[in-house]
């Protein structure tokens, strides 16, 4: 007999169905709990929940809701009473006593919850770590994220709310950047968070939210919860409507930023300080906002970073009180021995982890021996600050041939000059060279004057000093005529022997015929060829080794020595030229210097060492630093 199927059956039958493909849904697995390719959307071969979630494809429409869309890591909630005890442990500095003493607190618990974050929900994306778990280096937990998140104001919100950290390359930067970014975004516990990875361009804003998008997707509990636009490449948590993305200097509309984090790698190379002014006024209506910056050396002291460093430095003494910033800065000193593997060590503070001591040993034999070779390794594995891509002059060298003298201390004497004319937007320069006996030696003292157009400050004022410069009497201000100019040479030959003034007839032509014609100037055209500079050239350096080309520390003529590269021929002559490509970074008062000495040289009969000797190589400058070093 067969049994009727009632309504009731039929109506149970269809209930199960539906909580069969509920099911399915929510867990991408069928009933039988192995995997379906029916699993989400049907038919064959459809990818599953998770699968869409780790791709960037996910939508909840059409895929149903996530199992969990909350990152289950709440935010213990600042306690100033019980972190007195913990305080005191934690004061490191000056600053730390000095921020103590304003109230503010340091709670472990917050500490913890920030550094707990990196290897339970972080997974490394790269080489032989890939997939395991993000475990904070001792220096990356105590000296970094420890106090960036323990640290807390008396009303209970974060004490930092700039960092500024500066480590040599390899040292896991990137990585721990992003790392920061992801906690600022789903784990501060900030509704509608902003958090933006800014750098200079798009490729270089890409590698640290790359890296966040890797390790995002490389974990499960951050793939459950974190939706990737794999065409925008933002990071979107739903659950507090907050986004994760990346901002470049690049055309794009910049204002109206409401930021809660931003996380800027590399600093050393912005240009110019436009997004980074525009940054700056973009977290005040955020409670507790952070803009954490990480960066290695670099070779442009006018830029932002180095402003950014030099603060920072004078934080860490003591010399400045701001008690909101966190410095961290591992560099060596200039003077120091590069090849000490003692100071590798102290300066990398990720050697042995995230690279070997054996790989440092290799970079600095290739460098030992070739100046431009050792500049980038002092830069890159030291931290050491260098003042061109392929520096010519030593910047100790230069430092040593600083002298107290004033103008009042040249009345009268004899002096060459060199005289390198602007075009319409760049800098003026004109360099008096003094001659004298001193000690039973020929020494040379240099007196620079410099002129900027009115029409370009505009173009430079946020890439170097310009009012501080003119304030200090470094630098002029000139209108669209070469008056300021003339009038100033004129002077000169009144207040000092002028015996020759060189010039580059490319666009100095008119005024020199105005000069010697009207005034009895003796101008001495100085044509901008290998063979006019390559003596002069040669003998400007060897006397700055030798200390004996002194400067007044104008700081226009020092910032200037910092940037020249050289051009060398087949047979190793050199001339002094600008750092390659598009830069704002100007030579104009050592060539000019350079002219001056080569006509002081010419008047003197004085030979160069280039030409007693023939080119001068790596060796025999290392070998006359020593010697002028032992005397």
């Amino acid at each position: 007999m067969t049994q009727s199927v009632t309504p009731e059956i039929l109506e149970a039958e269809k209930k199960l169905r539906k909580q069969l493909r509920d099911l399915r849904v929510l867990t991408g697995r069928d009933a039988r709990g192995s995997s379906s390719p029916f699993a989400v959307g049907g038919g064959w071969n459809k990818k599953s929940q998770e699968q869409h979630v780790a791709d960037g494809t996910y939508r909840k429409d059409r895929h149903g809701p996530l199992v969990s869309g909350v990152l289950n890591y709440p935010k213990p909630s600042p306690n100033l009473t019980e972190s007195i005890k913990a305080a005191r442990r934690w004061i490191r500095n000056q600053a730390d006593e000095l921020a103590f003493i304003a109230g503010c607190r340091f709670d472990e618990r917050l500490a913890e919850h920030a550094a707990d974050f990196f290897p339970r929900f972080l997974r490394h994306s790269k080489g032989q770590w890939a997939g395991e778990p993000f475990e904070l280096l001792p220096w990356q937990r105590d000296d970094l994220i420890y106090p960036l998140f323990g640290w807390i104001r008396p009303d209970g919100s974060r004490r930092f709310r700039r960092a500024f950290v500066e480590v040599p390359k390899k040292n896991g930067k990137s990585t721990l950047a992003s790392g920061i970014g992801l906690y600022m975004l789903c784990a501060d516990g900030e509704a509608g968070a902003e958090v933006y990875s800014a750098a200079s361009d798009k490729d270089q804003a890409s590698i640290v939210h790359g890296e966040a998008i890797r390790m995002a997707q490389s974990s499960n509990e951050l793939a459950a919860c974190l939706k990737i636009n794999r065409s925008t490449h933002n990071i979107f948590y739903e659950t507090t409507h907050s986004w994760y993305r990346a901002l470049s200097n690049e055309p794009g509309g910049k204002e109206g930023l409401n930021i809660h984090a931003c996380i800027i790698d590399e600093l050393h190379i912005w240009k110019g300080r436009g997004l980074w002014d525009t940054l700056r006024y973009g977290y005040r209506s955020r409670r507790q906002p952070l803009q954490f910056v990480i960066t290695t050396a670099g070779d442009d002291d006018q830029g932002v970073c180095y402003s950014e460093l030099e603060r920072a430095r004078s934080i860490i003494k003591g010399d400045v009180r701001d008690d909101a910033f966190l410095a961290l800065i591992y560099e060596a000193a200039p003077g120091e021995d590069w090849l000490d593997e003692s100071l590798w060590a102290r300066v990398n503070p990720s050697l042995g982890s995230t690279f070997t001591v054996d790989s440092l040993r290799e970079d600095a034999a290739a460098a030992k021996g070739k100046a431009s070779d050792e500049a980038v390794f002092k830069r890159y594995s030291l931290d050491i600050w260098q003042r061109a891509t392929n520096p010519w002059l030593s910047m100790t060298d230069w430092s040593k041939c600083e002298r107290e003298y004033t103008i009042d201390d040249l009345l009268g004497r004899d002096c060459f000059g060199g005289l390198d004319l602007s075009r319409t937007r760049d800098m003026t320069a004109l360099v008096l060279v003094f001659p004298f006996e001193e000690d039973g030696r020929m020494v040379y003292r240099q007196w620079p004057y410099f002129w900027l157009p009115e029409i370009a400050v505009e173009e430079y004022k946020n890439r170097i000093d310009i009012a501080g410069w003119c304030e200090a009497g470094f630098l002029s201000l000139m209108a669209d005529t070469y008056a300021d100019v003339e009038a100033k040479i004129v002077e000169a030959s009144e207040r000092f022997n002028l015996v020759e003034l060189a010039f580059d007839a490319r666009f100095a032509r008119d005024l020199a015929e105005k000069m010697q014609n009207d005034h009895g100037i003796a101008m001495v055209e100085y044509p901008q060829t290998m063979n006019n500079f390559a003596g002069p050239t040669a003998e400007y350096k060897r006397l700055l080794i030798h200390g004996i080309l002194h400067h007044p520390n104008n700081a226009v003529l020092t910032w200037q020595a910092g940037n020249v590269n050289v051009k060398s021929d087949a047979n190793a002559n050199n001339r002094p030229v600008k750092p390659p490509g598009p830069d704002y970074r100007k030579i104009d008062g050592i060539v000019a210097g350079i002219m001056g000495l080569g006509r002081a040289m010419a008047s003197l009969d004085v030979r160069s060492a280039y030409e007693d000797h023939g080119p001068i190589y790596a060796d025999d400058i290392c070998r006359e630093q020593q010697e002028a070093s032992n005397v």
